[in-house]
């Protein structure tokens, strides 16, 4: 293996190591601010969560209409 190719090699090597480093330090981030919305409990943040569930019916009268 001559220095050119060995050059080369420990270029792309570096590069790679750096692109990693790079995504690693970015899914850090979002992990950690995950952890922190998940810490403050009870944050109503969507839609979905923040209207309240519609009425539910309560239960069947008796089969005799109620009169006994």
């Amino acid at each position: 293996m001559n220095r050119k190719t060995l050059e080369e090699v420990v270029r792309k090597t570096i590069k790679k190591i750096t692109t990693e480093g790079e995504y690693q330090k970015y899914a850090r981030g979002t992990f950690r601010k995950m952890l922190e919305k998940i810490a403050q409990g009870k944050v109503k943040n969507t839609a979905p969560f923040t209207d309240d569930p519609p009425p539910r019916a309560g239960k069947s009268p008796p089969v005799d209409g109620g009169t006994n």
